[in-house]
């Protein structure tokens, strides 16, 4: 394929996502909310995007200049660690400290944080789902099907995305909902070229925006463990983009990274690792924040960039799906939220590197990687 071809296909895949992020995001959030994802259905729509939540008290925490953000503090062995406190803390901005506003302790017995576990039929071969329904199974029966958060379960399909009935801490019930799709996958293999990367990328990306857009609706925490190798980076497509292209990437990075925050979404790729695939560890060249549309490219959207940005986790277990889950939902039992005062953008978009450093040794910290401010007069229409 020459590289026009490349180009008029990542335009059109472009011109798709963006168009949808950008006009029905804030909107689907309200319909959402009236109108909840109805349970076991196909939400086939490619065209919604995060939502930026207006009317939400994110959004007008973000309108007023205030920004939240979710951190998880865990100790050498991965286990969250409880019973900071506020001095315990230094966040920066822009490298520059910035002296919280607000601080508080987010323990999931007093405010359970509500995991969805996404299982990805997109990108994934028939018998690595397989494999991850057996894992799911695996986990899901634990303690007797009795579940630690109330969770659901989603499918990102072809026919697009599934839900099932409803949030439960019955492990058994949820197996049992799940089972049932398995009907629904159609395998797009990874031999079909380019234009099966570029159509696995744009429903990929619909999908997770119109989770998103949904669970910006609902109250607390959540955490969407998504068990995928992720999507297409599409590199070639990236080195060959002309600025327009760019912008079109770089407007939906800018949707996801504040849609996620300001929903109070931690996304999580798991990825099932075999030996032989290509190199799980490639997306780290992409892990530095987009600060312009000149910069982006479309591995700026992978599932794993977003996953670390959102203040998740990139989890690499192999065949042991089960440990990969168990893993992540550790990150539930504890957290902090740190609220902050963020100054408005010189201009629109303008790219801000968030960094949370804790005075204890040996300790990791997950968080919020950066945000996209808005200029004074964004704030004022927001507020509005």
């Amino acid at each position: 394929m020459d590289s026009s071809c490349r180009l008029n296909r990542a335009a059109l895949i472009g011109l798709s996502v963006i168009v949808g992020v950008l006009t029905v995001g804030a909107g689907y959030a309200r319909a959402a909310a009236q109108n909840p994802v109805p349970a076991a259905q196909t939400q086939s729509s490619p065209s919604a995007g995060p939502a930026s939540n207006l009317g939400t008290p994110a959004e007008q925490a973000a309108a007023s200049g205030r920004i939240s953000i979710n951190v998880v503090v865990s100790d050498k062995l991965g286990h969250p660690v409880p019973g900071l406190q506020e001095g315990d803390f230094t966040l920066l901005d822009n490298k520059q400290p910035q002296k919280p506003v607000g601080f508080r302790a987010v323990e999931n017995k007093g405010s359970p944080v509500h995991v969805i576990i996404v299982v990805d039929m997109i990108n994934t071969a028939f018998d690595v789902v397989a494999r991850e329904r057996e894992e799911l199974g695996q986990f899901l029966k634990e303690d007797g099907g009795e579940l630690a958060n109330p969770t659901s379960i989603g499918v990102f399909a072809d026919s697009g995305l599934k839900m099932g009935t409803g949030s439960t801490r019955d492990g058994n019930a949820l197996l049992a909902g799940f089972n049932k799709t398995q009907s629904e996958l159609r395998i797009i293999g990874r031999g079909t070229g380019f234009y099966g990367a570029a159509d696995m990328l744009q429903m990929s990306l619909s999908q997770l925006g119109q989770l998103a857009a949904y669970e910006a609706t609902q109250p607390g925490r959540k955490m969407i463990l998504v068990i995928s190798p992720g999507w297409p980076l599409l590199p070639m497509a990236g080195d060959e983009a002309d600025l327009k292209q760019r912008t079109w990437v770089f407007n939906s990075v800018v949707q996801f990274t504040n849609g996620l925050r300001e929903a109070n979404i931690a996304l999580y790729c798991l990825d099932p690792f075999d030996l032989g695939r290509t190199n799980p560890f490639y997306y780290q060249g992409y892990l530095k924040g987009v600060p312009a549309a000149k910069n982006a490219e479309y591995a700026d959207l992978a599932l794993q960039v977003l996953a670390e940005h959102s203040g998740g986790q990139v989890i690499i277990n192999g065949r042991d799906i089960s440990g990969a889950l168990n893993t992540a939902v550790r990150d539930a039992s504890a957290s902090y939220e740190l609220t902050f005062e963020a100054a408005p953008g010189d201009r629109p978009n303008e790219y801000h590197a968030l960094q949370v450093q804790v005075d204890k040794p040996n300790v990791k910290v997950h968080t919020t990687s950066g945000y996209y401010a808005r200029t004074p007069e964004q704030m004022q229409l927001n507020a509005h």
